[in-house]
């Protein structure tokens, strides 16, 4: 279930800049980041690209709650 959270006005600009790259909303692209970080945080032994790949891999799954 989504949930309202307050986050700075400049990461929002941030995120709305980076939907001209990739297409995704603010929302998604914040969220993107996070599980990026939280990732990154999680398996510091793997290297950005990996990460990246493993995000990609997941989003093709459904999210489970």
């Amino acid at each position: 279930m989504p949930k309202v959270i307050r986050i700075s006005h400049d990461l929002v600009m941030q995120a709305r800049k980076a939907r001209e790259v990739n297409g995704r909303s603010p929302s998604q692209q914040i969220e993107h980041w996070v599980r990026f970080g939280k990732l990154a945080e999680d398996h510091s032994e793997l290297t950005p690209q990996m990460l990246l790949d493993i995000l990609n891999t997941n989003s093709l799954k459904p999210i489970r709650h």
